[in-house]
């Protein structure tokens, strides 16, 4: 069932608008690391890129919502069987095909003290509909109602067998704004927040038993050596974004014991060529296939990551691999001839970091070993997100995260809005009405596959690895 829950919000995503966006500050979640904060008073954690926004209507990026699940409740969840539950309702019921009745918990309250009522819940759904940047996610909503006090009714435009998997996505966390500030239910609230760090601290008064740290200090880092050496210093207790190549080369330094074993996470990790609209000539698609085509994968990885090179579209382990599989790189010096890519000079975007600039390194080399000339671009975290946002680059290193939880929704959300690849939106378009009206198994199934056939065969981006995101972190955090 799980397959399902990831297309319906890959599909619903693709169908958005490509109108112009923001840039916010980020989000993050950490709940993978609920067994470190026992018995701690403060968890401190460094990610590469920096929260830009903690409001989950505004939220696009990974490293964002990685805070949600600490100060944000959704109505409904997921449990470790892959099954909805319910989280904030008390009970609910479909009154017929298009109309859901909820009622929701009595014990709730939000970070200033107010009771969650259902006019709340109504109010943060109205809002994230309104103003929401994946407000079309949730275009068959056609009017909410408050019956009374805990009671409320949804009622769709048509059937949606996926429905209240969709509720438990982040972007449906219960919120209250209050003289402009955002107020949630979850476990944590926040403290502090600066440029560089964010500091929350634990709900007393949250409605279940929670065992974490009495505090969580998120700090930023782009320079993944930094992050290893904050970790050397006792400055954090744990350290996100790195591979376990890098892991291997700091135990080496002495850097980090070697002893400590890379803790994997629900993240995975697709590093990957993407296109922006800076150069018109890479709009076309036999260009993009042309220049994966030239591209050898594994010598531009070379000596910088464990991991074979990406032989599939998508990662292996998460889609049947015989539905991506990529093309090897035959004949490259015809191919490159074809796209008359000799004697013109590419620019190469990517984040001031090690790891990406390393990669870029080994492409320029390839490249300029075949013909073709490249230039390499780094910039500081915010001028690189705002040259992905707007999509001003002619090619960029890129990484591309994934959620096991929520494959399909980061995989959409990337070609809707970090990629906008319009020719994957208009082909997918038809498939949503009968996702959603689709009962069957099988069928689904077919739907599902013709999906991805569709995404892989249009080439939105060349991956170069997909990788499982890795993690050091402390026995104890009670520093």
């Amino acid at each position: 069932m799980r397959r399902y829950v990831y297309l319906i919000v890959f599909t619903l995503v693709i169908t958005l608008s490509f109108g112009e966006s923001e840039l916010y500050f980020d989000d993050i979640q950490f709940n993978q690391y609920s067994e470190i904060q026992k018995n701690s008073d403060s968890l401190r954690v460094v990610q590469a890129v920096k929260v830009t926004t903690l409001d989950p209507i505004y939220m696009k990026d990974q490293y964002s919502i990685r805070t949600v699940n600490y100060l944000y409740d959704t109505l409904f969840i997921h449990n470790t069987d892959g099954d909805v539950v319910s989280n904030l309702v008390e009970a609910w019921d479909w009154k017929d095909e298009r109309l859901l009745e909820l009622e929701i918990k009595d014990n709730i309250y939000f970070h200033n003290g107010d009771k969650m009522l259902a006019v709340d819940v109504k109010n943060s759904l109205d809002r994230m509909l309104g103003n929401g940047v994946f407000k079309d996610f949730f275009n068959d909503i056609q009017n909410i109602k408050v019956l009374s006090e805990r009671k409320l009714e949804i009622k769709l435009k048509g059937r949606n067998n996926l429905f209240l998997s969709m509720l438990t996505y982040y972007m449906c966390s219960i919120t209250k704004v209050v003289d402009g500030e955002i107020y949630g239910t979850g476990p944590y609230k926040l403290d502090k927040i600066t440029n560089k760090e964010i500091i929350l601290s634990k709900n007393e008064d949250y409605f279940e038993e929670y065992n974490g740290a009495d505090q969580i200090k998120i700090l930023s880092e782009v320079s993944d050596r930094k992050r290893a050496l904050l970790y050397f210093n006792d400055a954090v207790d744990v350290v996100l974004d790195i591979t376990p190549k890098q892991i291997e080369e700091w135990k080496k330094e002495g850097i980090i014991d070697k002893s400590i074993v890379a803790d994997k996470n629900k993240e995975l990790d697709t590093i990957a060529i993407i296109f922006g609209k800076k150069n018109r000539y890479f709009e076309k698609r036999e260009i993009r296939e042309n220049i994966s085509e030239v591209i050898d994968r594994d010598e531009v990885i070379k000596n910088i990551f464990i991991e074979k090179a990406a032989t599939t579209f998508f990662p292996e382990t998460l889609f049947e691999a015989n539905l991506s599989l990529l093309k090897k790189n035959i004949n490259s010096e015809k191919t490159i001839k074809n796209t008359n890519l000799q004697g013109k000079e590419i620019e190469i975007t990517v984040l001031n970091d090690d790891l990406s600039l390393k990669i870029a390194n080994n492409l320029k080399n390839q490249l300029a070993k075949k013909g073709i000339k490249t230039v390499i671009s780094p910039y500081q975290q915010e001028a690189y997100l705002m040259k992905i946002e707007s999509q001003d680059y002619e090619i960029a290193v890129y990484n591309i995260i994934f959620d096991e939880r929520y494959l399909m929704y980061n995989l959409g959300k990337v070609i809707a809005h970090d990629i906008g690849d319009k020719g994957v939106y208009n082909a997918t378009l038809p498939f949503l009405e009968i996702l959603k009206d689709e009962r069957e198994e099988l069928d689904r199934d077919k739907i599902y596959d013709k999906i991805v056939y569709l995404i892989s065969k249009d080439i939105p981006y060349i991956p170069l690895i997909h990788r499982k995101r890795v993690s050091i972190e402390r026995e104890k955090a009670s520093i």
